[in-house]
């Protein structure tokens, strides 16, 4: 249903810099995926679309000349002059991705909290659901990462939210078994996170999407935490219309490019 914050810790290898462009490399991804991959971003404070597109090209040849399999960048959505000049660079949109924002969370009444804390030997089940629920996120529409590829790696995200990456998982039961889960982060600044929430297959339309979403802001309420972010993509509506309801407004929109470059390396 969403896609938010990124199944590692935090990237350690230092940027490279070409004018108004940074290639780093993005090490949990390189070792999950057996392939280099790095990510880009553009400092646009101060300078011409022309230049970051020739900054740009800069970063896109140090990085085929440093054995980079894939890169990585996101723009605003609102700069459109960047999306051209990421496209002009060989680089192919791949999500168009929407982060909402529910401000002033207030604590729900009990009989609103219907999830609960995951055990460890549910762990199993989430992991399953994980697997095949995020067909609009970016890295099922690029084609660098195999349907299988997909698949682990939301396996593995869930797992790491459950080992610590998260503040709480929660999940709902139907017919004696898991029906879907959410989690609860919390960021730097003292606001929350949704980063993966889904319902099974056999599960959906049944209200359980939405009951999730409000167990989460319930939990971040008693937490003492008033603002909650969550991303999913703009082609997902089912869970644009959820979180409109649970009272999330959009915040901001972000168009994510990528390259490959060592189509060799390709797995789709």
């Amino acid at each position: 249903m969403t896609l938010a914050v990124r199944p590692r810790t935090q990237d350690v290898t230092p940027a490279q810099v070409f004018g108004a462009v940074s290639l780093r490399s993005l090490d949990w991804d390189t070792q999950h995926f057996g392939r280099k991959m790095g990510v880009l971003a553009i400092d646009m404070s101060g300078r011409a679309a022309a230049e970051i597109q020739a900054d740009l090209r800069s970063a896109l040849a140090a990085g085929s000349r440093d054995g980079y399999a894939h890169l990585m960048l996101r723009v605003p959505a609102e700069r459109l002059d960047l999306a051209t000049a990421a496209e002009r660079c060989g680089m192919r949109l791949v999500d168009v991705a929407v982060d909402l924002v529910a401000r002033h969370v207030e604590q729900r009444a009990p009989t609103a909290v219907r999830a609960r804390a995951v055990t460890e030997r549910e762990l199993g089940a989430l992991r399953n659901i994980a697997s095949t629920a995020f067909e609009f996120s970016r890295f099922a529409t690029d084609p660098f990462f195999s349907p299988e590829e997909v698949s682990t790696f939301y396996r593995q995200w869930i797992t790491n939210l459950y080992g610590g990456m998260a503040r709480a998982v929660l999940v709902m039961s139907a017919a004696d078994e898991i029906a879907g889960f959410t989690t609860c982060a919390v960021q730097t600044d003292q606001t929350g996170r949704i980063p993966l929430i889904a319902t099974s297959d056999d599960h959906r339309r049944q209200g359980i999407g939405y009951a999730l979403i409000e167990s989460s802001l319930a939990w971040f309420a008693n937490a003492g935490i008033g603002t909650v972010w969550v991303r999913t993509q703009v082609a997902n509506y089912a869970a644009l219309a959820l979180y409109n309801r649970a009272g999330f407004n959009i915040g901001a929109a972000e168009l994510t490019f990528t390259v490959i470059l060592r189509p060799e390396e390709a797995r789709a």
